[in-house]
Formats: C-alpha cells, structure tokens, sequence
C-alpha cells in the first residue's frame, strides 16, 4: 500500500520507513529532520525560512506565505490526497505547539471523513480516528485510550481489552474511555456513528487494520 508521509517540525518526529512507491511531503522545517534522515522528499510545503536542506531540481516546491488562516500540513495533506494518496502517516505533528497539534488532529477526522486512513506517529504514541462505521484492530500490550470528538459517538463496541464495552455512547465532554489497556493479544474498536480519537503507546502496540466505512 502506497502510503503518504507527512513530515512536520514538531520535537516528537520518527524516522519514516520509506519504499520506492510511497511519496514524502515535508512540511515546511520538516525538511530538516528529513535531511538528517538522508531522506529526499518528493515535495516541500511551507515558507521555507528555516529549512536548511539544499533539495534537488526535481523536488516540487510550493511555497506558502507566513501569514495564513490554514495551516502548512493541511495543505500538505490536501495536495497528497489531491494526488491519489488514501493511506497517510504524519510525524512531527504532535508534541510542540499545542494548537498546531490541535489542528493536526483535526486533519484526521478530514482524512476519515473523505474515505482515507490518517495516523499521527510520535515518540511515545499514534493517534487515529474513527468516523461512522468505522472499525480498528490493534495487536500488542500497552495503554489504549478513546474519546469522542467534537458531539456524542453512538455504538461504541471495545473488545479484547481489560474495559470493554458494547453499543455504549460516548460524550464528548466525560472522557470515559481513557488509559484502557490491551494484554498481549487483539483487541477490537468499531462504533456507529460520530468521531472517535483513538491514542495507543507507539512502541508496544501495533495497527493491524483499519476500516473506514466510504
């Protein structure tokens, strides 16, 4: 599966494992981590005054002015998916400015809403989401936490964890679902209808599938 990486300047960035059919955006000062990764980015996105990386001819530039209402990522995110890109993996997008992780979560729920999976990977753990009809299968042992996002998410089922639950509606404002823990084996997240954020400890548990209902 191709998969888009979107590389952004925040402290939490990982080293992306790229193959030849994948496609890498830097964000703006991104571009510096992938310098020191040796990667080359097929693309570059933002002002670009703090990039220190002398990017080949053939990089697609595209420059954006300091003073914006959207964010670099976002138009980062949108030209991947303008691309054909449906399978997107953000680092360097969570653990800096608090209001720009919060947007980056926000792009989430935009990649799971137009039929396209969207994972923010830091240090210490991923973030995903699920929109309506969605389903997640997570394999490992390590803490897992679910919340709703922006209203109410109906027909939360959770399985194979220490808390499970069956068609339960979660609230946006009671964070009922956080610090569940997964032991060793497979454990199942589906839900009707609404948004669900959805964090789990990068280094011990691994995504196995995720469905978005398009």
């Amino acid at each position: 599966m191709q998969t888009c990486f979107l590389v952004g300047a925040s402290p939490d960035a990982v080293r992306i494992d790229v193959q030849p059919e994948d496609f890498v955006i830097a964000v703006d000062e991104g571009a510096n981590y992938l310098k020191e990764w040796g990667i080359v980015p097929d693309m570059i996105v933002g002002d670009l005054h703090e990039v220190d990386y002398d990017l080949p001819e053939d990089v697609l530039i595209i420059k954006t002015s300091p003073e914006k209402r959207g964010t670099d990522m976002s138009l980062a995110f949108a030209e991947g998916y303008h691309r054909g890109m449906r399978h997107f993996l953000f680092t360097g997008a969570s653990g800096g400015r608090m209001n720009y992780t919060a947007a980056n979560r926000q792009l989430l729920v935009r990649a799971a809403r137009l039929g396209a999976f969207a994972m923010i990977q830091g240090n210490h753990e991923c973030i995903t989401t699920l929109t309506d009809k969605g389903e997640l299968r997570l394999c490992g042992s390590g803490a897992v936490s679910v919340f709703a996002y922006g209203g109410e998410a109906t027909g939360v089922t959770i399985r194979g964890m220490r808390h499970n639950m069956e068609n339960e509606t979660l609230r946006y404002d009671t964070p009922r679902g956080v610090n569940n823990y997964l032991d060793g084996g497979e454990g199942f997240i589906t839900m009707e209808s609404g948004v669900l954020m959805i964090y789990w400890e990068a280094s011990k548990i691994n995504l196995m599938e995720h469905f978005v209902n398009i």
